[in-house]
């Protein structure tokens, strides 16, 4: 065997092995998650020039993506701050995180084993915070990140356990290591003390619910109880502060939301561009507002600001297509338990983060988005996998 077809077939299995250790090191260190990332992509191109072809195959979601990046291009060119909203448009590099799954996880074991290995180290972590929580008596769980991150991330891997328990078909020993890696990152989460995120892990379940078995709306409820019974009173008067209007934090929101809209209303078409908000946000503000505006604390909002009523429409038009392809995927598999499995807990995830995202700008926020497009490749890559096996 020559040298370049051994790398060859060995490559699909260095981008797996490089992929998996972002997924892993990002809730500790964003950078070396990024050094990891320039690498993967770095050995990815040079793969390709080797080869003489482009080894990414197409999915149905391109051309959502392509519009996507034509009007992060079109609103950067057109921006209050043309270089710094250009800049930003490096974001849409982790959308490539989608192909390279699709490429480099392409049998049921490095699927199988990417998800168990990523739920084991999430509740190790989760464990090591933990215990920082209550040796140094910090108000909200954190370490590495800030606990709004934290809790994105946590509620994201809560969601992509949650079907794997609830399987008929799935490996008894799996259910089990499942079910005990869940409680330490489910505690994580509560801890974070992070509102939107306890929402979108809520809304993600009911979703489960709906879709696989209604007796997870019975344990959601369940849940809910048991929280308002048993948890500190600090937390409980956090999670009643969601729907008071005139807690500080509700208020703070709710001055963003509104000033957003006033910058929208200046700029309704293109936006001001995917800039940071300060500069701006200081001039449209109210005198009594005590908020600086980096970002508007809501996804939609600030995609109306920063890219106009066009590129909010071809964002949702993504969002919409993203967890419609989950969904199909999730009907074509349902006797299969990985698959489904893994298009179920994907797109309760994704609706977890909709919901996170009317409270954050978690689609800005770099580690909670190399998860997500993390979770649409590997349910295109699970749709691969299983219907190479009945072909």
């Amino acid at each position: 065997m020559t040298m370049s077809k051994l790398m060859a077939e060995k490559f699909p299995d260095i981008l797996y092995v490089l992929m998996l250790a972002q997924l892993y090191i990002i809730s500790i260190s964003i950078a070396a998650a990024s050094v990891l990332f320039g690498v993967m992509l770095l050995l990815l191109v040079v793969w390709s020039v080797t080869e003489r072809r482009w080894l990414l195959s197409g999915t149905v979601l391109d051309y959502f993506f392509l519009a996507y990046l034509a009007v992060e291009l079109i609103t950067a060119a057109t921006a209050v701050y043309p270089a710094e909203a250009l800049y930003n448009t490096k974001r849409l590099l982790l959308i490539s995180i989608v192909y390279v799954v699709l490429l480099s996880f392409d049998s049921r074991k490095k699927i199988e084993r990417s998800l168990l290995l990523l739920i084991v180290t999430i509740a190790l972590l989760s464990l090591g915070e933990i215990a920082y929580y209550f040796t140094s008596h910090e108000a909200r769980l954190y370490v590495f990140q800030s606990y709004m991150t934290t809790g994105g991330l946590k509620m994201i891997v809560c969601l992509l356990s949650v079907p794997f328990l609830l399987h008929g078909s799935a490996p008894a020993k799996m259910k089990f290591w499942i079910a005990l890696l869940f409680l330490p990152t489910f505690f994580a989460l509560l801890l974070t003390d992070t509102r939107s995120s306890w929402l979108g892990f809520l809304f993600g379940l009911f979703v489960i619910g709906i879709l696989k078995n209604r007796a997870v709306i019975v344990a959601l409820l369940v849940i809910v109880a048991l929280f308002f019974l048993f948890a500190p009173p600090s937390q409980i008067e956090r999670a009643k502060s969601i729907v008071n209007p005139y807690h500080p934090a509700n208020i703070g929101r709710l001055h963003m939301w509104s000033t957003g809209m006033k910058i929208f209303a200046a700029h309704p078409i293109l936006g001001v561009g995917d800039s940071d908000m300060h500069k701006i946000y200081m001039e449209y503000k109210a005198p009594d507002d005590v908020e600086t505006g980096g970002h508007l604390h809501n996804d939609y909002i600030m995609l109306l600001v920063t890219l106009g009523s066009i590129g909010f429409l071809i964002v949702m038009a993504m969002f919409v297509k993203i967890g419609t392809v989950e969904l199909g995927i999730l009907h074509r598999f349902s006797s299969d338990w990985l698959g489904s499995s893994v298009a179920l807990g994907a797109f309760a995830a994704f609706c977890g983060f909709l919901v996170n995202g009317m409270f954050e700008w978690n689609f800005g926020d770099h580690e909670i988005m190399v998860f997500i497009w993390f979770t649409v490749g590997l349910t295109l890559a699970v749709e691969r996998v299983a219907t190479r096996e009945i072909t």
